[in-house]
């Protein structure tokens, strides 16, 4: 055994005294996936760490520094330059680690690193405040990897990042000793303990502050956008060895230490925005602007050249003729912000009159307004230019995206100089954006790492950028995306020696053995960012566009019980690879990888996935994970001749199907009388084990009793309605069931009611759907477009489902006006009908296919209408997915695991518009959960 596998194996051991086994995870398909991020480099480390707390943290690093093993910390695995990737310990931050304080004027916010930062921007909302760093990412990444990146982004330049929005921190060093910078007895006691890094830091400032030519080209730097490197504007800026400390950990990439929690100086965030679009035919008078536009107070000025809006340019608010614009055409988004009407009247008036100076040069525009949804739509423009370019990549090939900052009066010669390089070394479909204000360009382009060319080419370019950047041009080769393994070559070339040496005394001083990210920052290797490449090979083509960025990760139910969607698609990869490996080396060692990724795939990624799509709504490229998992279970082996036709069967003579499920549901609330509920749950979790049947708990359901449909009087209006077979098999935890409340609706709405006579054979197919059974699912689907197109008249009336998965999943049929409940309620109830207010809270869950609608819009809108105090679940899928939380009741559980700490005070009951899911959140939330259509009937 080598000295380092026994250190390890040493560490580990001890490591058992301070984490349950489920944190420590060994097992190589799941270390594989946990491992992957968004970069283009790739490690696997030997163990993966799930951390809940700060002590655990500090235990882990005390026995990392005793047995010198490195570690790296990850976050929500969002960084793009190689920074949160081990092949030795990787320690992630659990979701589970959710501690925030706020002040009572909202003026600082205290949280720990395991938030995600757009859920903090929720929480300060109320006081009309914000965090300053404002990243691309921020409805993924968390708030450790934004402070330890000093990410920043579109509205923050430099005044608002985290280092000069930053209070306070606390940190844990590589020893394991913690230092609260907020409390004057843990500074007092790290004096004492640490005295060698606070005067070894003081003492290194003075050396910097001496020397005339290295802080001249600090100050140069840091008026500038910067995070290559340490943060060497801390040895100018502050003298004593505290402040020095807290302030080298902004953008230190975790490798002096791990930051537990961090206090933010909060930002205002006006209510008041004016947002508009101006294409100018040059890139220099586009430049012009920018470099007067930041003499004045705007919010923000994003910069796209003519290739980044050919690549957004079938977005349906984008100027039409693209194609015809001046090769140097550039736009700029502009916005402006205030919470005065008057003061951003003024701020509006400077703009144009600026504007009105370039005139002749401006090709197109959208004037500044204060249309929303213009401005939303010109912002997820902005944002999909990045992935834009990754969407259309050739198989095989990754995006980079590399970015860049220019003083403003190099702005033009920088980007023409770019444009230079990627004619040069062949890169035609590059692209450059950017945060235009600061300086800061980011060019994205595609590059393959098959062939020694292939690197050889990367290698070349890379040193023509730096070169460019940091010696012709003087700016910073990184300016908001961390330096990690891929800028860590070129730090001295940006720095000077002098600032070189500066940088490995700090590491010297704060990790004396290098076991904190070794190779991230400081890293002899001038080859270091053609190490480690990541392989992306062909796999399937719903899944081949994923640029494995994450965003997708805050919405998995799955999230850190198995796998996430970038997680399955990047172990599917990797299986690829392996098969592709195995041909050309059929050794032991990748037959038993390819072994344990193919043996736990079914698991980790098919049993486990909601498939509900919801990733689709947050993926920059579209992806569909559920569809592809859907596809994987249509091709298992259980699919015999035997589950075919059981399930042809069943699709054959639903009404019966459905009467056998209301008869188990009846022989189980009989089971629980006799037996006792514990003795059933016990017995059915062990018959779960060995058959996947359901298991009982508090929440089942009972038997819904056959409701027949009420005849109403003939109106003018009518709709059709297809009661979905859950309501049908499900009683609802309510008095009536929801077909009579829908009935009793729109009888005071005076809208004629048209059921079919046969309903109970009637189902839109997603049981068979979700299973991977797309034959009998088409044909259900099928059954009932014919119904509800003859009920509807051709289409003449609105189809309406109680159920939005249901709806959803009907809106493909041909002709017909098909609505979930929320939609109609929101589209022909309220209208027609007078709601009490109350002033009670209203618990509200959005389901996941109410987000695929409409964003669950009029669902918001018919809560609001019955209460001024709407408060909805953190959740952002439930998890139960179709039958799934009676078979696999785990990931249920598991996404649901935070809702009862959520419950709004005196809330007794909660609502939402799918009946299965309903039944987990009841069990999970203790509160009782109906259809909200029930309040909205108790309200008229």
């Amino acid at each position: 055994m080598s000295e380092s596998h026994s250190a390890l194996e040493a560490f580990i051991s001890a490591v058992r005294c301070t984490l349950p086994d489920e944190q420590i995870i060994n097992d190589y398909a799941l270390r594989y996936a946990l491992a992957t991020d968004a970069s283009f480099y790739r490690l696997t480390p030997d163990y993966v760490l799930i951390v809940n707390n700060s002590e655990q943290v500090q235990r882990i690093l005390k026995s990392a520094h005793q047995y010198r093993v490195p570690v790296t910390f990850r976050a929500a695995g969002t960084s793009l330059s190689g920074q949160a990737i081990s092949d030795s310990v990787l320690v992630m931050l659990s979701d589970d680690w959710q501690e925030i304080d706020i002040a009572d004027d909202g003026s600082w916010v205290r949280v720990s690193s395991s938030w995600v930062g757009a859920k903090v921007n929720e929480l300060l909302a109320p006081f009309g405040c914000k965090i300053g760093p404002d990243p691309a990412s921020i409805n993924t990444c968390k708030i450790g990897g934004i402070a330890a990146n000093n990410a920043s982004g579109m509205c923050c330049g430099v005044k608002h990042n985290s280092y000069h929005t930053l209070k306070d921190m606390t940190i844990i060093f590589a020893d394991g000793t913690l230092l609260d910078t907020s409390d004057k007895h843990s500074i007092a006691a790290f004096r004492r303990t640490h005295a060698n890094l606070v005067e070894g830091l003081e003492s290194l400032a003075q050396q910097v502050r001496d020397n005339a030519s290295l802080s001249e080209l600090i100050s140069h730097k840091y008026r500038l956008k910067n995070t290559t490197g340490y943060g060497l504007n801390s040895l100018v800026d502050f003298s004593d060895g505290i402040d020095i400390i807290k302030h080298l950990m902004i953008g230190s990439e975790g490798t002096l230490g791990f930051i537990a929690d961090i206090t933010y100086h909060t930002v205002a965030d006006p209510k008041s925005k004016l947002t508009g679009l101006y294409t100018f035919d040059d890139i220099d008078t586009a430049c012009a602007v920018v470099e007067k536009l930041s003499a004045l107070p705007i919010a923000a000025v994003e910069m796209l050249d003519k290739r980044a809006l050919l690549s957004v340019q079938d977005h349906e608010v984008m100027p039409k003729g693209i194609n015809a614009f001046p090769l140097d055409a550039t736009a700029l988004l502009i916005e402006i912000a205030a919470d005065d009407d008057q003061e951003l009247a003024h701020i509006h008036s400077q703009v144009n009159e600026l504007l009105n100076d370039y005139s002749e040069k401006i090709i197109h525009q959208y004037p500044l307004c204060d249309d929303s949804k213009r401005a939303m739509a010109l912002w997820n423009v902005r944002k999909g230019t990045f992935p834009a370019v990754g969407a259309i990549r050739p198989t095989g090939t990754t995006v980079i995206i590399e970015d860049v900052a220019f003083a403003l009066a190099d702005l033009a010669k920088g980007i023409r100089a770019l444009h230079g390089l990627f004619t040069q070394y062949g890169y035609d479909e590059a692209i450059i954006f950017g945060h235009a204000l600061a300086g800061n360009l980011h060019f994205v382009f595609t590059q393959g790492f098959e062939t020694q060319d292939d690197i050889a080419r990367y290698d070349a370019f890379m040193a023509d950028v730096a070169a460019l950047v940091a010696i012709e041009l003087k700016g910073s080769l990184k300016a908001e995306h961390g330096t990690g393994r891929n800028m860590a070559p070129f730090v001295a070339l940006e720095w000077t020696q002098d600032g070189y040496e500066v940088m490995q005394r700090i590491k010297a001083l704060f990790d004396s053995d290098n076991i904190l990210n070794p190779g991230v920052i400081i890293n002899a290797d001038d080859k270091a960012h053609l190490r480690d490449l990541k392989s992306m090979p062909a796999s399937d083509a719903r899944i081949d566009t994923c640029i494995e960025c994450g965003f997708c990760e805050p919405v998995c139910p799955s999230k850190g019980y198995t796998l996430t969607p970038r997680q399955r698609i990047s172990l599917k990869r990797h299986e690829q690879q392996l098969v592709a490996q195995l041909t050309r080396e059929p050794t032991p060692q990748v037959r038993t990888k390819l072994g344990a990724v193919q043996h736990a795939y079914q698991g980790l990624a098919v049993d486990s996935c909601a498939a509900t799509g919801l990733c689709a709504t947050r993926c920059p490229v579209g992806i569909n994970t559920g569809d592809y998992i859907k596809s994987l279970r249509a091709k298992r082996p259980q699919h015999s001749a035997a589950i075919k036709a059981i399930s042809q069967f069943s699709a054959d003579h639903f009404a019966g199907a459905a009467a056998l499920a209301r008869v188990g549901l009846k022989s189980a609330e009989l089971g629980a009388k006799l037996l006792g509920a514990r003795r059933l749950t016990a017995t059915t979790r062990w018959l779960n084990t060995r058959f996947g049947t359901p298991i009982y708990y508090s929440a089942w359901p009972h038997a819904q009793n056959r409701t027949a449909s009420v005849a109403g009087q003939h109106h003018d209006q009518k709709v059709v309605y297809i009661p979905s077979c859950a309501n049908r098999v499900f009683a609802n935890d309510h008095k009536r069931s929801v077909q009579e409340i829908f009935y009793s609706l729109c009888h005071k709405a005076d809208i004629e009611v048209l059921t079919p006579q046969r309903v109970e054979h009637l189902c839109c197919g997603m049981p068979w759907q979700s299973k991977g059974l797309e034959q009998e699912s088409h044909a259900k689907l099928a059954q009932l477009e014919q119904v509800a197109l003859a009920l509807s008249e051709g289409g003449k009336w609105p189809v309406v489902m109680d159920a939005s998965p249901c709806a959803l999943k009907s809106q493909s049929m041909q002709k017909l006006d098909v609505l979930d409940s929320m939609e109609f309620a929101q589209a022909h109830l309220l209208p027609k009908l007078d709601p009490k207010v109350q002033n009670a809270p209203l618990w509200l869950h959005i389901t996941c296919s109410s987000q695929h609608l409409d964003g669950g819009e009029a669902m918001l809108r018919v809560a609001r209408a019955l209460s001024n105090d709407v408060k909805t679940t953190a959740v952002s899928c439930c998890g139960f997915a179709g039958d799934k939380g009676f078979t696999h009741v785990q990931l249920n559980s598991h996404a649901l695991r935070h809702l009862s700490h959520e419950r709004p005070h005196a809330c007794a009951k909660g609502y939402s518009n799918s009946r299965t899911c309903e039944i987990g959140l009841k069990e999970h939330s203790g509160v009782s959960f109906t259809s909200l259509l029930a309040l909205l009937d108790e309200q008229t």
